[in-house]
């Protein structure tokens, strides 16, 4: 019932990751928004529509989320704040980066995008484990 009632208030049609703290929200759930980058680092998400999982700073490929396993790519990239099913739902992969990918940058994309081949979306819903 509590989550009914939080979710109807502040979440709505968003995700959490995309629910920011407004000056009127309740002493109640500004403490929940500050215990939200803890939680988010602290959780691995599943993959299955890829609607919404973070693309950079989500943990769903591995042990840690790929801003901080590829930060040289991240630093240049356009939209950091993408979602999974965004990225991988076009081929090429829908990613930009602001600088080239050259140097230190290469080596680091090309196990990224080895990485992703491996990745499938599906009908379902992401989840969390």
């Amino acid at each position: 019932m509590w989550v009914q009632i939080l979710r109807n208030k502040y979440i709505q049609s968003k995700t959490l990751t995309q629910v920011t703290v407004r000056p009127n929200d309740s002493p109640f759930w500004k403490g929940l928004m500050r215990t939200k980058a803890t939680f988010f680092h602290r959780t691995i998400f599943i993959i299955g529509n890829g609607n919404s999982t973070r693309f950079w700073e989500d943990t769903w490929l591995g042990e840690m989320p790929l801003a901080t396993k590829y930060r040289s790519i991240y630093n240049i990239v356009q939209r950091k704040e993408t979602y999974v099913a965004i990225i991988l739902q076009s081929n090429p992969l829908n990613i930009q980066f602001r600088r080239s990918l050259v140097g230190d940058r290469w080596e680091p994309w090309l196990h990224l995008a080895r990485r992703l081949m491996d990745a499938h979306l599906s009908d379902e819903p992401d989840s969390i484990n």
